[in-house]
């Protein structure tokens, strides 16, 4: 999941208006159409591997992003990994350059559904480990038990800052609210499809409003203002009937049957400590119903801990790699402190 259901009130920033920094640059790779089983087309990013830096035998690492985000979600692991590893990026069904598909519910099976399509299209061979953050890793988990015959190639997963159920009674940092927020905003949402018009024209404009909220669901630290950016930006260009088809299925999530059947390869499983969409708790549920699983408390982190602290998580990952195919166990449970870089306030001048 993305930020709260509140924020999709929240608006995209102008272009030049409110941008004080230079963007994170894109990265850009091979971009492939891959056409699901019902005939949605769904856009790949792919990043081939550097035959002079990769070792031979080398998995195909597959990035799944989270709820209204896009494969942007993942730029520092993508960035640091590329030319070493054949990287594949889908977006999901709605989102960023994927179309929306049929009009109605979509649930987590349909998008598991739709990584096998991408996985048979683009990896038909070869070993592959699978990361995913949020929606992405519910995704994983559910193919788990949709697609045994892909995953007897994977080699290693990765969850990050993702659930297995239980988030109807999440109360996302809202006490006493929360727990209500999601069904109201599936009510909202159903009403607003109709008149999506208005509703965006209206997201276009709060661009302060939309800092405020982005930095509380998405941030637990200060970080650069071209990460709220991005982050803000991903969330305001997913239409909103597409958050609408989503949202429902996050009550209902129920992954748990399918856990035990990621056991006997490397997982790592990252929950963030500060956390309000998908509370560290359910990482922790999550890599105990894992045998084997390594499971890695982030302190001082939100739900898009790898925008936030992306050296911390992209060396988890190096490491994750490292253990791909040779069946080692991680680390159970350990907490880990991020270095917080504080930026220095500008010295006054002297009088």
């Amino acid at each position: 999941m993305s930020p709260s259901p509140g924020a999709f009130a929240a608006t995209r920033l102008r272009r030049g208006e409110h941008a004080r920094r230079a963007e994170l640059p894109p990265l850009v790779g091979d971009g492939v159409e891959v056409e699901a089983d019902d005939g949605t087309r769904l856009h790949v990013e792919v990043d081939e591997a550097d035959p002079a830096r990769s070792a031979p035998g080398a998995p195909t690492v597959v990035f799944l992003h989270g709820y209204a985000l896009t494969a942007e979600a993942w730029h520092f692991q993508r960035l640091a990994l590329r030319g070493r590893y054949r990287l594949v990026l889908p977006e999901h069904r709605g989102h960023g350059r994927s179309a929306r598909g049929p009009i109605g519910p979509t649930g987590v099976a349909r998008l598991a559904d739709d990584l096998g399509s991408v996985l048979d299209a683009v990896a038909p061979e070869g070993p592959l480990v699978l990361v995913g953050h949020s929606l992405g890793g519910m995704t994983i988990m559910e193919l788990a038990v949709r697609r045994p015959d892909l995953l007897e190639r994977v080699t290693a997963v990765a969850l990050v800052a993702t659930s297995s159920g239980g988030l109807a009674a999440v109360d996302h940092g809202l006490p006493l609210l929360g727990h209500h927020l999601v069904r109201w905003a599936e009510v909202a949402l159903d009403r607003a499809a109709s008149r999506s018009a208005v509703i965006e024209q209206g997201r276009r404009a709060g661009a302060d409003l939309e800092q405020r909220l982005v930095r509380h669901w998405s941030y637990a630290t200060p970080v650069a203002p071209e990460l709220v950016r991005l982050a803000g930006r991903m969330m305001a260009e997913t239409p909103v009937e597409v958050i609408a088809d989503f949202l429902p299925a996050f009550g209902t999530l129920d992954e748990s049957e399918a856990l035990p059947a990621l056991a006997g390869r490397a997982v790592l499983v990252i929950a963030a400590e500060r956390d309000l969409m998908t509370p560290a708790e359910h990482a922790r549920r999550i890599a105990d119903a894992i045998p084997g699983a390594e499971h890695v408390l982030v302190r001082s982190a939100g739900h898009l801990v790898m925008l936030e602290h992306p050296a911390l998580v992209t060396a988890r990952l190096e490491r994750l790699l490292a253990r791909a195919g040779t069946g080692a166990p991680g680390a159970a449970h350990e907490v880990v402190v991020p270095v917080v870089r504080r930026r220095r306030r500008p010295a006054r001048a002297r009088r």
